[in-house]
């Protein structure tokens, strides 16, 4: 695999539905780089698919159009579906997750390119981390925000006695070392946490969370933080991509935040959590 950014994907399909046709050196200078990597880049995007080749030039196709829609509207889930279908790497790097999608715990970045050793499907150091990037800012795993793991998430619904489970779990051991009961614990990290074993969302999380609150108040006592305190950051960013409408050249947003959000409750934002009783 050619390293490519998901970025440059998305604006080279743009430059190829804006005109005719497009080659080497007009991509070059539209993207500032050099005639070398514009081809390595080409050539990747002609493997997804995503444009036809024709001697020297290269033109848009109907795939081209229809991924173009999917970012528009932010259907994540659609260049999802499309490059599962449509690129072997994308396809090999999603099945090594998928087939440890019941593990407790994610992968490391070492571990996927070692099962792919395994398996001869020929992801590197490279393509492991540009899949596990463009992964990520499509919604279709996360990333431990403070061992960085990665895991697949599931589609399913997680029952609340499994979420409840989990919870406890991880609440215990990081309160252990307090050794007493009732001790105020970080939420962000117990997210973290609870997100990697059940496989959710973080959005999933905190709805599964404050609604176990709302049911289960004096056994549960949530607590604020100050403005600055280390609950609210973490050691790594989480990743998000955003559409910004078509302009001339249009690039998608590409937004990095290392500030950790509490869990929001009728208005008001909670850092700590503790229990004081069994739920």
């Amino acid at each position: 695999m050619r390293p490519v950014t998901l970025r440059r994907v998305i604006e080279i399909c743009i430059l190829a539905t804006k005109t005719e046709k497009v080659d080497i050196p007009i991509i070059s200078q539209k993207l500032g780089v050099c005639p070398s990597r514009a081809k390595e880049i080409i050539l990747e995007v002609i493997r997804m698919a995503l444009l036809e080749s024709h001697d020297d030039a290269y033109t848009a196709n109907a795939n081209t159009i229809a991924f173009l829609e999917y970012f528009e509207n932010e259907h994540w889930d659609k260049i999802h579906e499309y490059f599962l279908a449509n690129y072997q790497f994308y396809q090999n790097f999603f099945r090594i997750l998928e087939d440890h999608i019941n593990n407790d715990k994610g992968f490391s970045l070492n571990e996927i390119k070692e099962e792919s050793t395994k398996r001869k499907l020929n992801l590197n150091q490279t393509a492991v981390e540009v899949l596990s990037d463009w992964c990520d800012r499509l919604g279709v795993i996360q990333r431990h925000l403070y061992t960085r793991r990665l895991y697949l998430i599931r589609c399913e619904e997680t029952s609340f006695d499994r979420f409840k489970n989990a919870l406890k779990k991880y609440y215990r051991e990081l309160s252990f070392s307090h050794g007493r009961k009732g001790v105020f614990v970080e939420i962000p990290k117990i997210r973290e946490d609870a997100c990697e074993q059940l496989k959710i969302t973080r959005k999933g999380f905190d709805e599964m969370l404050r609604q176990t609150y709302l049911q289960n108040i004096g056994r549960i006592e949530l607590s604020g933080a100050p403005i600055i305190t280390l609950a609210k950051k973490s050691p790594l960013s989480e990743k998000k991509i955003k559409c910004q409408g078509r302009q001339t050249m249009l690039s998608p947003k590409f937004e990095l935040t290392r500030k950790r959000e509490g869990l929001l409750v009728r208005q008001k934002a909670y850092y700590y959590l503790a229990m004081h009783e069994d739920i």
